[in-house]
């Protein structure tokens, strides 16, 4: 299947999938990336890949982990400017799934090189990647 991209350079958005992971203490998992910012652990999705597979994906790749359990839906979206070196200014969107991994025996890799688990005020403390900090906040008070 041959598909044409042409005309759609204002309407592109970089799709990604993001997967909410709590621990034992209901903490989100954050990750530390190569550029020593934080975010909610991510991934691009490629092209015909479903955001599922997407996740699992990349965060083993990244993370070393094997995610169990993902939401069937997106339980937050937003859309954002990336501030990726690559492709800065790209519009992108993020899919927030929540996520469950077998277990948090994390490997370190070139694109993620620690984990730490916050609340959404530790949080505010970290240099991150991306505005996730609302999308922690919404949660922690729906579970209040």
């Amino acid at each position: 299947m041959t598909a044409s991209y042409e005309g759609i350079k204002e309407c592109y958005y970089r799709v990604s999938a993001k997967a909410l992971i709590r621990n034992n203490e209901w903490k989100f998992a954050m990750s530390k990336e190569h550029t020593g910012k934080w975010d909610i652990p991510w991934g691009g999705i490629d092209h015909w890949e479903d955001p599922h597979t997407a996740l699992k994906r990349e965060i083993m790749e990244e993370m070393g982990l094997t995610v169990i359990k993902i939401s069937s839906q997106p339980v937050y979206t937003y859309l954002a400017e990336s501030s990726w070196i690559a492709s800065p200014k790209r519009p992108i969107c993020m899919l927030i799934f929540e996520a469950e991994v077998e277990d948090f025996e994390f490997i370190p890799s070139d694109e993620c090189t620690e984990i730490a688990f916050v609340t959404a005020k530790e949080a505010q403390n970290l240099d991150l990647y991306h505005p996730n900090i609302s999308v922690m906040k919404e949660i922690e008070k729906q579970e209040a």
